[in-house]
């Protein structure tokens, strides 16, 4: 799934680097495959993570950038792309896309990048668009059939399935035992 997200980012001429962000020894080997630059981790967790993803961003002069987890079984660049147009348009903005269920956050783009702290435990996508509106920044909310799937329970399993349109969703649907 990371190599899927890998992919579908470089494909993206509007992202001018990408980052990894993880404790695991695999994940920090496929970025370097890829020629990704990797962060080991301090503490584990997806804020810890985020935060060590801002700290970059800060040491390294970045004005916005975007959350991508690698469940996402339907990534599409050029959706993201079109997420990345929308952002162009505004100095200061967020943009949400929600979870299947509404309750998470699958994507965030943040410019510029520090304008909230992330928020990936109860109902992020709620807490994400509190924080975003209290910042002032435009808040844009995208609801994406392709982006707010991911997989994360035996449901989204279920339902991915039913309807396998990439290489990695045929992939998943050809697991016939999962435990």
């Amino acid at each position: 799934m990371l190599k899927f997200t890998i992919l579908n980012l470089k494909k993206c001429k509007s992202i001018s680097s990408i980052v990894t962000i993880s404790q695991d020894k695999r994940v920090e080997a496929i970025s370097k495959l890829y020629g990704i630059k990797f962060i080991f981790a301090k503490e584990k967790g997806v804020n810890s993570a985020i935060w060590a993803g801002d700290d970059y961003c800060k040491e390294n002069k970045v004005v916005s950038n975007i959350i991508v987890p690698i469940d996402l079984i339907f990534l599409n660049s050029n959706e993201l792309e079109l997420l990345f147009t929308e952002a162009r348009k505004y100095q200061r903005c967020s943009i949400i896309v929600p979870s299947i269920r509404m309750d998470g956050t699958n994507l965030l783009l943040r410019k510029p990048f520090d304008i909230y702290d992330t928020s990936y435990d109860n109902n992020s996508y709620f807490n994400h668009i509190l924080s975003s509106k209290k910042s002032r920044a435009k808040t844009i909310i995208i609801r994406s059939i392709n982006l707010s799937e991911d997989l994360d329970t035996m449901e989204d399993y279920d339902r991915i399935i039913t309807k396998p349109i990439n290489k990695l969703s045929q992939l998943i649907s050809n697991i016939k035992h999962v435990i």
